[in-house]
């Protein structure tokens, strides 16, 4: 069985907003950058840390934290 861990850093920004750094595409494939999303989960994929960020119109994506700036 294998340990979760998880950082106080996580549940600090869950629920925040966030500013994008550079347009990223969501899963619709539509360009986004003006907008401010919500964090809704922080996750590890390959070693790699990423947010599932959901925007005003639903849609959501994942972006790696060098993406976002944390409001």
């Amino acid at each position: 069985m294998q340990a979760i861990t998880t950082t106080s850093e996580t549940f600090d920004i869950i629920g925040r907003t966030c500013n994008l750094r550079r347009p990223i595409r969501d899963r619709a494939g539509r360009s986004r950058f003006s907008e401010s999303p919500v964090i809704l989960r922080e996750m590890s994929n390959l070693d790699r840390r990423m947010y599932l960020v959901k925007f005003a119109d639903g849609a959501t994506t994942f972006v790696f934290p060098e993406e976002i700036e944390v409001n």
